[in-house]
């Protein structure tokens, strides 16, 4: 049986763009916990005060602000707290989809819903 690996890190402020694109994400602070992992978009459990939520985890550059660092920012699910400066854990379920460019924020958006639905229906199917 393979184990299940949680990682933790510390909730941070960001450029708050998620927020203005109707997917308001939290920032994570040490994108450096999934060097060597695939970067791109994955289905995650996170749990937070003993409470768990599903989301959408993105690891990897944005492109679209032609930013070369890599960050680590999950989009919860259902959720909508303050959570600053907050340790949280998450698990990475399932991986959706590489890294990619897009040409402009309603592109990017469109990308987006698909990838939650994507994330939603792979959630259901294994009923985490």
């Amino acid at each position: 049986m393979k184990k299940t690996i949680w990682f933790s890190a510390k909730v941070i402020a960001g450029k708050q763009i998620g927020r203005t694109l109707g997917f308001p994400t939290i920032n994570l602070d040490n994108p450096s916990l999934l060097s060597g992992k695939k970067e791109g978009v994955y289905a995650v459990l996170v749990e937070i005060k003993n409470k768990n939520y599903h989301g959408l985890l993105y690891y990897g550059p944005r492109l679209i602000l032609q930013e070369k660092e890599n960050i680590l920012e999950i989009y919860l699910f259902d959720f909508d707290k303050d959570i600053y400066d907050q340790e949280i854990n998450f698990q990475l379920k399932n991986f959706i989809r590489s890294v990619e460019n897009f040409s402009n924020f309603d592109q990017f958006k469109k990308q987006l819903a698909e990838d939650v639905k994507k994330a939603r229906e792979l959630i259901r199917a294994s009923k985490v």
